[in-house]
């Protein structure tokens, strides 16, 4: 019984702490806060290629665009499910006001899980100036590491900031000097087709993917994308799914009578990857919609097979 009780004091500190962090946001946002900045010597614009300074390995990634929920209804399913699963993923160690606070409030999150203690934090804070309880400063090729006692360290001469466990942040500082390989070479091809914003979504790759998705004994796709979105001009949710098939594999379309949800509609590329969109105004039937995946079955003429046939 203590050590249930301990868990849910945990994980109710953990909700605390990423309410007041995500309240100090919101309302930064909300008078549009235009404070000192910091100087940044590299920066990335779009979700899709924060996977350039993603090390090479990671199990998943999710990303989580805060702005875009300003956009909708304070009780909106899609900003809670957003919220939600953000504080899921929040480290009290470094997202507590007493750690780390930025003057222009907190934009966009993109989580890159290693299955440490302590993931990868790639935090956009557009220009404002970071505060970080540091303990100590290192420097670590061409940038300026504050470093915890802990193992947590931030590079905030970035944007977005790179945060998190210390050897991750400069496995990511090794991406983005080119010294390593990074995440973009498995996934860049496949993300920068799938048009549009998102207000989250989930990304996976390599041996992961190969490991949940598959038929029988044989993987099925090595590279898998979900987001999630709202149409403003036809006032319903959208559900994007994405994947790259390494097999026979390909989504097909769905008839009226098999499919739960309003839109539905598919593009498949040469290259295996397929990309499919499903929309309707309840959020649940959204997210509980699931493209429809077909395989060809290729028969081979023989000798053998043409002389049974006479």
């Amino acid at each position: 019984m203590a050590r249930r009780m301990e868990k849910k004091s945990a994980r109710a500190l953990a909700f605390l702490l990423a309410l007041i962090m995500l309240g100090s946001v919101f309302a930064y946002m909300m008078r549009g806060s235009s404070t000192e900045q910091r100087e940044v010597v590299a920066r990335l614009g779009d979700f899709r290629s924060y996977v350039n300074w993603t090390p090479y390995g990671v199990y998943y990634m999710q990303y989580y665009n805060l702005s875009y929920l300003t956009r909708l209804e304070k009780n909106d399913p899609l900003a809670s499910f957003v919220h939600k699963n953000l504080e899921s993923v929040l480290i009290p160690a470094i997202f507590s006001r007493s750690v780390f606070e930025t003057t222009s409030g907190i934009y966009k999150v993109f989580v890159a899980d290693y299955r440490t203690a302590v993931p990868l934090y790639l935090v956009d804070a557009n220009m404002g100036r970071v505060y970080f309880a540091k303990d100590d400063k290192v420097t670590y090729g061409n940038f300026t590491l504050q470093v915890r006692k802990g193992g947590i360290a931030l590079v905030d001469q970035t944007s977005p900031i790179i945060v998190g466990y210390k050897p991750l942040v400069e496995k990511a500082i090794d991406a983005l000097e080119g010294k390593a390989a990074s995440s973009s070479n498995e996934t860049y091809r496949y993300l920068s087709r799938i048009n549009g914003s998102f207000a989250y979504a989930f990304i996976m790759y390599g041996e992961p993917v190969k490991a949940s998705i598959r038929s029988g004994n044989e993987s099925v796709a090595d590279f898998y994308f979900e987001g999630y979105r709202y149409n403003f001009v036809n006032r319903s949710y959208e559900k994007v799914v994405a994947m790259h098939f390494i097999g026979n594999y390909f989504f097909g379309k769905l008839n009226e009578s098999e499919k739960n949800f309003e839109y539905y509609k598919v593009k498949n590329f040469q290259d295996g990857l397929s990309i499919a969109v499903m929309e309707d105004k309840n959020f649940t039937r959204a997210i509980s919609a699931k493209p429809n995946i077909l395989t060809w079955k290729i028969s081979f003429q023989t000798p053998e097979n043409e002389t049974q046939k006479g």
